[in-house]
């Protein structure tokens, strides 16, 4: 009769926890998908906006893992006893020429969001970016995030 009271409690507790976790699941949104409805957007410029966004998204991780691994490089370099004048030149000019490929992603995206977007809602949008940026100004920093290893400098 334990055994039973036992297997019941589980399958009970179990049930529970799989209900509570269908209710409480939700499919991934988009950035955008909060404000989707305030912006009015139909749903193919809610597609082109995906399309876009995944797109710049996607150059960006690269230029952006690009500009990690040549800072490190960096780094490197500058910890060493005589470090090589000519090598470091090369990599801040690779560094600037990331950041600058970043900004002009960067600009493209908001361009994009021009096209994509009717007058009013891009103002909107705007609108309620800078809100948004003042909510979190108002909460204060954030906090930095522990890193696995560093370098002395």
């Amino acid at each position: 009769m334990k055994m039973k009271s036992l297997l019941l409690v589980i399958a009970l507790l179990g049930a529970v926890v799989l209900l509570f976790s269908v209710a409480y699941a939700q499919a991934p949104r988009h950035r955008l998908g909060d404000m989707a409805d305030e912006l009015g957007l139909t749903d193919e410029q809610m597609e082109n906006i995906k399309d876009a966004q995944y797109d710049f998204r996607k150059a960006e991780i690269g230029l952006l893992a690009d500009l990690k691994i040549s800072r490190l490089e960096l780094r490197r370099l500058m910890m060493q006893e005589k470090p090589d004048q000519k090598q470091i030149t090369q990599l801040v000019d690779k560094i600037a020429d990331n950041q600058k490929e970043l900004l002009k992603n960067n600009i493209d995206r908001k361009l994009a969001m021009k096209e994509i977007l009717t007058k009013e809602q891009f103002k909107k949008l705007t609108r309620m970016k800078a809100e948004r940026r003042k909510e979190k100004m108002e909460k204060g920093p954030r906090q930095p995030r522990p890193r696995n290893f560093d370098f002395p400098r």
